[in-house]
């Protein structure tokens, strides 16, 4: 095992990425433009319809923000915990509606998520070519980090994650560039990323660690001043706009906020188990739905997907024997960007395993690490092309596309989607939707149906006064319908309950979502 290295011993190893990129054969450069279109178009083609629930949100902040000078309009756009995303989802709205066209905001997150996903493939193509020195190694570990399952997803989803991995992307890449450090790059591409999402701060090692080995102590300062002297002040600012508040016990409060149900957990063997299973599930997704949505389109990508896993055994199995790697961990070891990316990897690896583990799309901030800690790994091998690294890439793809993403982009899969879509003939700018509690489903169901009205109902008011609160809505010429935390308290009220129809249900397949229509007398 070799001892650690210190940073002259570092600096002093031989540094494959310094190569530059302008000296690839043209077919190369043509490839690096054209991968990442066709990962682009891919996205396009199959956008995902089962949004995580924060996009609707988002998508709702937005389009309810109003003008700049409205009491809504910073409350609307401004969250601690990816303070300036919304801010960019309205610019990017505003600029499309000033010419002409009328695009609601949730598609808007979702083209931006997919040409930042895109445009992380690019960059991390370009990486990997500098750092392998193989264009066979780049394009197969891009398409990995492409087609992995949730980075696909969310490449596809209206969410504040893969915009803001791309700028962790970014800096890694300037990192990657030959000559000094660009210490201020580095920091301004790290400020994006934290500004969009306040996870990105975890990248501060790594950052650290790489403008220090080629800057000294000169450049860390700069980087530091330059995250911290811009960070911080956005932040405070974002407070103050949100809250009009100034003081600063409150801001700390506000810039740690979370969901009350979001806590560490210290129980070792569930996180473990959790850990390790969500890291294979970055990579391998997949529903147990797959059936309903069985038809030729996923009859040729199972069909494709077998004669790739039987090439993949067969290879494997032919040339087992064959290890073409260098004793040792010379070639690793020596590698500045290697270490650094430990570093990245270590930094969330530690935080995520006891900070919701479960949620396996915070791991999307290190999956570039694992990415280019296998990519040096890779690149040690003397040995005869296989294309063992590509059936596998191509395995990946396929699985991901049958098992997951071609069922994800179906409307039917979404239950809260499905139920709003089947509301939409019923109800008009006339609907008056009654609810007690604001769930998930109805985020839904009100963002897919905006022309209606909703009124919140206090959980303390008497079933006689939801009855005289419709009665006086029907007599003005709506049309009242109560959501399911409406219709679940009147319940035991069946006076009340007289008063309504059976509507709308939809039991499939997580649990009851139930609407019931006011009935005229």
């Amino acid at each position: 095992m070799p001892e650690p290295l210190g940073r002259s011993q570092i600096e002093s190893a031989p540094s494959r990425e310094l190569k530059a990129p302008g000296k690839a054969p043209q077919f190369v450069r043509w490839m690096q433009a054209a991968f990442p279109g066709a990962v682009l178009l891919i996205y396009a083609i199959l956008p995902t319809k089962n949004y995580y629930w924060d996009g609707i949100s988002f998508a709702q902040n937005i389009e309810q923000a109003g003008r700049w000078n409205s009491a809504g309009f910073w409350p609307n756009l401004i969250h601690p915990n990816h303070l300036v995303y919304n801010l960019i989802g309205y610019l990017v709205c505003t600029c499309i509606q000033a010419m002409g066209f009328h695009v609601r905001a949730l598609y808007v997150l979702q083209a931006i998520s997919m040409v930042a996903g895109a445009m992380c493939v690019w960059l991390m193509q370009r990486s990997l070519l500098r750092i392998t020195d193989s264009a066979y190694l780049a394009a197969t570990l891009s398409a990995i980090v492409a087609f992995s399952a949730v980075f696909w997803k969310y490449s596809t989803d209206a969410d504040a994650y893969i915009p803001s991995v791309l700028f962790l992307v970014i800096a890694f890449y300037i990192m990657s560039l030959p000559g000094e450090a660009r210490p201020i790059a580095v920091g301004l591409s790290h400020v994006a990323a934290m500004l969009i999402h306040q996870l990105a701060v975890l990248f501060f090692p790594a950052a650290a660690l790489a403008v220090y080995l080629k800057g000294g102590w000169r450049g860390l300062w700069r980087y530091c001043l330059t995250a911290a002297g811009i960070t911080l002040p956005a932040y405070y600012a974002g407070y103050r706009l949100e809250t009009m508040r100034t003081s600063l016990p409150p801001f700390l409060h506000w810039l740690t906020n979370h969901s009350p149900d979001s806590s560490f957990t210290f129980n070792l063997p569930r996180d473990v188990a959790i850990t390790v299973s969500s890291y294979v599930r970055l990579f391998f997704g997949g529903t147990g739905r797959v059936l309903q949505f069985f038809g030729p389109f996923m009859l040729v990508t199972l069909v494709l997907l077998a004669a790739v896993l039987a090439t993949s055994i067969f290879t494997a199995a032919r040339y087992w024997k064959d290890s073409h790697f260098p004793r040792g961990n010379a070639a690793i070891n020596n590698s500045r960007l290697s270490w650094v990316a430990a570093v990245w990897l270590t930094s969330y690896f530690v935080f995520l395993f006891f900070w919701l583990p479960q949620n396996t799309f915070y791991k999307l901030f290190c999956l570039p690490a694992i990415i280019i800690i296998a990519a040096h790994f890779l690149a040690r091998y003397r040995g005869p092309r296989r294309n063992r690294l590509v059936l596998f890439a191509a395995a990946l793809a396929l699985a991901n596309l049958a098992l997951y993403i071609y069922p994800y982009s179906r409307s039917d899969y979404n239950q809260s989607l499905r139920f709003a879509m089947r509301m939409r003939p019923l109800w008009s700018d006339r609907t008056i939707v009654y609810y007690r509690v604001f769930t998930v489903d109805d985020w839904f169901i009100r963002y897919f149906n905006p022309e209606t009205t909703w009124k919140r109902l206090d959980p303390a008011e008497s079933a006689s006064a939801v009855v005289q609160a419709a009665t006086h809505d029907t007599e003005s010429g709506h049309d009242v319908w109560i959501d399911t935390t409406v219709a679940e308290s009147l319940a035991p009220s069946g006076t009340a309950m007289a008063h309504f129809e059976k509507g709308e249900e939809d039991n499939y397949p997580k649990h009851p979502i139930f609407f019931l229509r006011w009935v005229r007398n």
